[in-house]
């Protein structure tokens, strides 16, 4: 059986943006294919395709080696992330291969399929799927407008007040920005937030705020995957460095954080210190250094392979012993 489950948040994680912040910590050459911390490291990566919102993110080329041997050791890999669907699929064939995909904050759950019918062979878990009854299954090109469900009568509410809302490709969730809302402040989104129906959850991701049925989450879909795939939260890991990962923090047994990109996350670590090890490094070297410390983490074979070699040349011995008595008895 594997021995742990690792949930992996994206941007942030095991992804990074092209932004201030990563400047910071050293230069991107002009083709994507080599960033240089201000170390003197230089690091392969991949230019992913940039977000509907025009982000673009790059993902080291250690960062797929070092998942692809935590899965090989016996370890189930997930990734998951706030992306909206359209983005995280067009990012898929960059991502490192994993067990389950999670986008939208936990909206929607995707498993590798072993039909070889189609050129990506991945397949939703529609019962998961339909638990959101905020959140009705419709074809995806109805407009959020039109669409049933007490998350797109928020959509609809929080538009006509005149707040920037965006539900672009978006299934299970949509986005609302107080910088691109003209005379809306941090103060009346936190009196949206406070007032939301039972139904409805709401995280910070990247600065804007995400709405999405509370049946999601990505806490919700981790204790969903973690209870399908048989394990318990004392075997089950987070890696994530955002508002949105704080509640997945409380469902695993700790977390690892390759940097900090709210204060939220910051102030949870400083509040619970040993639920979290936080990197000593930052950007994609923060993420070398926590999947490094999750491929140290034991496992069955490991521990088993320990065993002095005369041990095992004992326990041989003595099982041989045992079958020539037994035949010296017949």
């Amino acid at each position: 059986m594997p021995q742990k489950v690792i949930f992996s948040d994206l941007d942030g994680t095991l992804l990074h943006i092209a932004d201030d912040a990563l400047q910071r910590h050293g230069t991107m050459s002009e083709d994507g294919r080599t960033f240089e911390t201000v170390q003197g490291v230089n690091i392969s990566v991949r230019p992913l395709p940039p977000s509907t919102t025009g982000t673009q993110a790059f993902i080291s080329e250690r960062t797929l080696q070092l998942v692809a041997e935590i899965r090989r050791s016996g370890h189930l890999f997930v990734l998951i992330s706030g992306a909206r669907s359209s983005t995280f699929m067009e990012r898929l064939p960059y991502l490192p291969a994993a067990d389950a995909y999670v986008m939208e904050n936990g909206g929607r759950i995707f498993f590798p399929s072993s039909d070889s019918l189609t050129a990506a062979p991945i397949v939703e878990d529609l019962v998961w799927r339909g638990q959101h009854v905020a959140s009705p299954m419709v074809v995806e090109s109805v407009p959020p407008a039109e669409r049933p469900g007490v998350l797109w009568e928020l959509y609809n509410r929080l538009q006509k007040e005149g707040w920037a809302c965006d539900a672009n490709r978006y299934s299970t969730d949509f986005r609302v920005s107080v910088k691109k809302s003209t005379g809306k402040t941090a103060a009346d989104l936190d009196k949206i937030i406070s007032s939301l129906p039972p139904q409805l959850a709401s995280s910070f991701n990247l600065g804007s705020a995400d709405f999405y049925p509370s049946s999601s989450g990505k806490d919700k879909a981790a204790e969903y995957l973690i209870k399908k795939f048989g394990f318990t939260k004392a075997n089950s890991i987070s890696i994530g460095d955002d508002d949105n990962d704080l509640a997945l923090a409380q469902v695993v047994g700790h977390t690892y954080v390759p940097g900090f990109t709210a204060e939220s996350m910051r102030n949870a670590v400083a509040t619970n210190p040993l639920a979290f090890t936080v990197a000593s490094s930052s950007a994609f070297l923060g993420t070398h250094e926590v999947l490094e410390k999750i491929q140290e983490l034991p496992t069955a074979l490991s521990i088993r392979s320990t065993r002095p070699l005369w041990v095992c040349s004992l326990v041989a011995l003595s099982l041989i012993l045992l079958a020539k008595r037994r035949q010296r008895r017949i």
